[in-house]
């Protein structure tokens, strides 16, 4: 099924098609809280919400989140923002807190085409500052819309090349998104939040060499506590370089020094908030199509009748998931390697968050059977599909072709299977307030919803 076409961005947001990616942007932002937004937009900034909230409560008991949380709580910082596991800080304090946190199970969502998570440091970065500032329920969302669409429009095209290069897009675009959705709560100019994406954009960083580790759910809080000091500098009158988002500009050169890829002109005519996708599965996101095309395979073959198995991977998978060598030696370790991933759903697991959590103890099965897997890279494969052919030990084939795996657009996810996910991850934590919590994130945007989520996290022991 074809996902349908995004809408036309309303003629109220500016500018002009001959402006410059940085005023077009700039532009974008500052008019984002009178700018005509369609009702499904909004929709798919909550589902956001969901998601991160899901994902974020999953991870409560995860080490990374402990270990920043801990760290912040010792910064003694005091303030009007919540902690989610527990307190309350300054804006910036807590979404490096609460940011991290989102990221640690490496559940949550990624927009594809600039292979970002972009929801985990731009709504950490709009809740703790929208909680401080006094922003309702709606200047929140449309800020959260001004972010995931900056994240997003600026690593359109560029996130692959980015990534190929070691830099993580969530550490790149995503500090620019929650630098938009900052500079969107502080009502800042088009001129102040110009300067606010310069300051953001000078602060870029996060390396794919960290995935596996803590360091990389950190490059989503540090992306979310940079992007709120960004907006806050320029609020107080702080000036950066203006021209770092341009095609040729420093950040483009930074990234790409050969200039073999460019930063195209901001076309500010679609959603991409309707473009992003959400993970059924807790491993990378370039493990899913496999995962699911190992998971068509399960029912027709069993795995103990396996001699070997190619997988057809996008090339990106093969460079970030598919170079590991021997048994995953922790949890961390096995969301990043595609043969441990396609083993385990070869052995039904669900590859849930429970399927990655400590004590790590993989069954040795799943080491034999990975190491039978060889991951081929295929240019006619997309960051969505898959091929996999196994060789049975009686010398038949078995090919499953997945052309959109599971989440991403084509094959979406709808409001019930978020909320299992949303159930899954929620329910250990808060009970029989999940279903009220969900119910009040569906309707966030309205008065009173924000209190409403307070009140459920309070009750579970949260916030």
């Amino acid at each position: 099924m074809m996902s349908p076409q995004p809408p036309q961005l309303p003629t109220a947001v500016p500018p002009p098609n001959d402006a410059s990616n940085g005023a077009a942007i700039a532009g974008f932002i500052s008019s984002i809280n009178t700018a005509a937004i369609p009702e499904n937009v909004f929709d798919a900034a909550r589902m956001c919400f969901a998601d991160w909230l899901a994902v974020a409560i999953g991870a409560r008991l995860e080490e990374p989140a402990r270990v920043v949380h801990q760290a912040m709580r010792a910064w003694c910082t005091d303030g009007a923002a919540t902690l989610l596991l527990g307190g309350r800080a300054t804006p910036a304090v807590a979404a490096l807190a609460n940011g991290t946190l989102a990221h640690c199970l490496d559940f949550d969502d990624t927009h594809v085409k600039s292979v970002t998570h972009t929801s985990a440091p731009v709504w950490a970065a709009t809740l703790a500052l929208g909680e401080a500032c006094g922003g309702n329920e709606q200047q929140m969302l449309r800020a959260f819309i001004a972010g995931f669409e900056t994240a997003a429009r600026t690593g359109l095209g560029f996130g692959e090349a980015a990534t190929a290069r070691g830099w993580h897009g969530t550490g790149v675009f995503g500090r620019l998104g929650a630098t938009a959705a900052a500079s969107a709560l502080l009502r800042l100019s088009a001129d102040q939040t110009l300067h606010a994406l310069g300051t953001g954009a000078t602060q870029t960083s996060g390396l794919t060499a960290s995935f596996g580790t803590m360091a990389k759910p950190f490059h989503a809080g540090k992306a979310a506590m940079d992007g709120i000091l960004a907006a806050q500098l320029a609020a107080a009158g702080f000036h950066a370089a203006t021209g770092l988002l341009e095609p040729g500009g420093g950040l483009q050169t930074a990234i790409v020094q050969d200039r073999s890829v460019a930063f195209q002109p901001v076309a500010l005519d679609r959603w991409q908030i309707l473009e992003n996708s959400f993970k059924p599965y807790a491993a990378c996101h370039l493990t899913h199509p496999a995962v699911d095309a190992a998971r068509g395979l399960i029912a027709v073959i069993r795995p103990q009748d396996i001699a070997a198995i190619t997988a057809h991977v996008f090339p990106l998978a093969e460079q970030i998931t598919g170079r590991r060598e021997g048994m995953p030696q922790t949890g961390l370790a096995g969301k990043f390697d595609i043969r441990y991933c396609i083993a385990a759903a070869l052995h039904g697991q669900t590859l849930s968050a429970r399927d990655f959590a400590d004590p790590w103890q993989p069954d040795p099965a799943l080491g034999k059977l990975a190491a039978a897997i060889t991951i081929t890279p295929d240019a006619r494969q997309s960051f969505a599909s898959a091929r996999l052919v196994a060789r049975l030990t009686d010398g038949r084939e078995h090919t499953v072709d997945v052309p959109v795996a599971k989440g991403h657009p084509g094959n979406p996810l709808s409001w019930a299977d978020m909320a299992e996910k949303f159930d899954g991850l929620v329910t250990p934590a808060l009970g029989k307030n999940t279903a009220s919590l969900l119910a009040a994130v569906r309707r966030f945007g309205e008065p009173g919803t924000l209190s409403a989520v307070r009140r459920y996290l309070t009750a579970g022991g949260l916030g």
